[in-house]
């Protein structure tokens, strides 16, 4: 069976190298791909294929671009002795008289594996691998935990959270070969998945497709092992049993698995980090559109739209606060956060300023007031990546177009388009050499929002300066779409294909100010709670290197949860001043942003 197994391997990896898909990617380093095996008696087929395929893995990644390739060897679930010692949880198979060899000592090696145990602990020989090998953070390191077993509890103090943060931390990818099936999202069976991509069998090799869920996975597999997988920056997991079947499933099986390897060597601790330009580029629009949407509609408009606090009078409403007629407002913001690593997507951190200018006009609309207004904004963000040297820099440039209406009952309606245009900048460090990526991006934006702002409600008894709570819900419907020109790294990297992603969201909050007069001037605080939901992002493979290797972005956070505090003061009959702090906070992401500016009356 394991001379099938590897014969099949030889025809995947030649059709691969026939057609491309191992051609130049990356610069001269080195990947390091520890297997951990499993030694029961069932698993005597799969170590006979690991040390055959072992040499046409060695062809793909140098082919790639890696100068060396490493392999290490680590058996576990063996009986040596027959008393299930300490040995069954991890222990070293030297390859090549040490820890890594090339692919010709660990093929020698793999016939060192056992065919005797039944206790399979791999939680405990991914710890056992962690502790015992030199793993540097920022080299290229996978492990590919291969077993057909669920997972026997050998080390209570191991948890998922436990090994998932250990693999995290040292930038260590995880691809799991395992007893389970797996589906497209049209219910096709897959051979493999990231997650993100369904890998589906096509002939010999595979196509991709939506991922779908995992089916008839062997106890806790899916919960140990697939979804650890899952965890790591660009893990992968893939069926075993694809590859029992022989024939084109075994061929296809080890293309797919091909595709995984390939991918994480190539990432490694450093991952093409492809959704550093959609987390940049949705933190700009979004703070852009936030602070327009304060100004044309928020709490620094309120009083001029509706009325004034305690007469709710439709000709101090036209009046009050510079309403009526033209204005012209501009701020200054400071921005920074992180987002950890999901999926295929890299932790980052954020930092940044913008600036924003801008100008409407107001005039009565039949029995309301309406607002109209275009503003202009320019920011820098710079996203590092976490635990690595790799960075993207992002100019961008948004214009927006806006109008509001509002009744004297209450009752708003406001909507923008936004358009921006980026410069990114990505520099991508691998060993010793950086590579630089310069393309271009556009993004594009629109939301419509409604709301009602309740009767305001006096506080305390002062009628010469009086004060009143408002509260005001309201709900939002919006389309992002954000894209990426295609672009080559310098110094031999990789070449990236143009990519897009766009989101449908919606938005339910509640607006609460307390708006104070006094000597004549008005002042004002907000706190403003919203929950956005995402409708429709989904992951993706971008094709680098002329479509030959898939680079996997998972999708962004589906909830998130943003706070805003303002303040504010008129300083003259035409002129006020505004504060803001504003946190938005989802399960892998946090993003904060001040704001300070003014708006003029002309």
């Amino acid at each position: 069976m394991g001379l099938k197994f590897a014969t099949n391997a030889l025809k995947a990896t030649t059709f691969l190298v026939a057609t491309g898909f191992c051609s130049a990617a990356m610069a001269q380093t080195t990947a390091n791909l520890i297997f951990a095996v499993d030694e029961s008696g069932s698993m005597g087929g799969e170590q006979t294929f690991l040390g055959t395929f072992a040499s046409e893995i060695e062809t793909s990644l140098t082919g790639s671009g890696f100068s060396t390739v490493n392999f290490g060897l680590t058996g576990f679930g063996n009986d040596i002795g027959g008393d299930f010692g300490a040995d069954n949880l991890g222990r070293l198979i030297e390859v090549g008289g040490g820890f890594f060899g090339n692919a010709a000592a660990f093929s020698t090696a793999t016939g060192d594996l056992l065919t005797s145990g039944g206790f399979e602990d791999g939680f405990s020989a991914i710890d056992f691998i962690l502790r015992t090998y030199p793993i540097t953070v920022g080299a290229s390191t996978t492990i590919i935990l291969v077993t057909d077993e669920d997972r026997d509890d050998g080390n209570p103090s191991l948890s998922f959270g436990s090994i998932s943060g250990d693999l995290n931390d040292l930038g260590v990818n995880l691809i799991t070969v395992v007893d389970a099936d797996f589906e497209d999202d049209s219910g096709n069976p897959a051979i493999a998945t990231d997650g993100t991509n369904a890998f589906v069998q096509d002939g010999t090799s595979f196509t991709t497709a939506p991922f779908g869920l995992v089916t008839n996975a062997d106890g806790t597999t899916e919960e140990d092992y697939i979804d650890l997988a899952f965890s790591t920056p660009n893990g992968c997991s893939a069926s075993l049993n694809q590859l029992r079947e022989g024939g084109d499933a075994a061929s296809a099986f080890a293309a797919a698995l091909l595709q995984c390897l390939t991918v994480a060597a190539q990432a490694g601790g450093q991952l093409i980090p492809l959704n550093q330009y959609r987390d940049s580029t949705r933190l700009v629009m979004d703070h852009h559109r936030s602070q327009v949407r304060r100004l044309a509609y928020g709490p620094a408009a309120l009083a001029g739209m509706e009325g004034d606090t305690v007469t709710r009078d439709a000709q101090v409403a036209n009046d009050m606060f510079g309403m009526n007629g033209l204005r012209g407002y501009a701020s200054v913001s400071a921005f920074t956060g992180d987002t950890d690593a999901d999926g295929s997507n890299v932790a980052l951190d954020f930092d940044g300023y913008g600036i924003l200018v801008g100008a409407d006009h107001a005039l009565p609309v039949a029995s309301g007031m309406a607002r109209f207004g275009a503003s202009l904004g320019y920011s820098e963000i710079e996203a590092d990546q976490k635990a690595a040297l790799s960075s993207l820099d992002t100019d961008s440039t948004t214009l927006q177009l806006y109008s509001v209406y509002a009744q004297s009952d209450g009752f708003y309606t406001q909507g923008n388009i936004q358009y921006a245009w980026h410069d990114f900048t990505n520099n991508r460090v691998a060993g010793a050499t950086t590579f630089v990526g310069t393309p271009d991006g556009e993004s594009f934006g629109a939301e419509v929002e409604i709301g009602f702002r309740q009767a305001p409600r006096p506080l305390g008894k002062d009628a010469v300066n009086p004060a009143a709570l408002h509260l005001t819900p309201f709900a939002a419907l919006g389309y992002e779409y954000h894209s990426v020109d295609a672009y080559t790294e310098s110094n031999g990297g990789v070449a990236v294909a143009s990519f897009d992603e766009d989101t449908a969201y919606g938005r339910l909050g509640i607006r609460a100010m307390i708006e104070q007069f006094h000597k004549g001037s008005r002042y004002y605080s907000a706190l403003e709670l919203a929950g956005t939901g995402s409708f429709s992002g989904t992951g993706q493979g971008v094709p680098i290197n002329g479509g030959a290797t898939l680079a996997p972005i998972s999708d962004a956070d589906d909830l998130r949860l943003d706070v805003r505090l303002e303040a504010g003061a008129e300083l003259t009959a035409n002129s006020a001043v505004f504060i803001n702090v504003h946190g938005a906070f989802s399960d892998h992401a946090r993003h904060y942003a001040a704001t300070a500016g003014f708006e003029v009356k002309f």
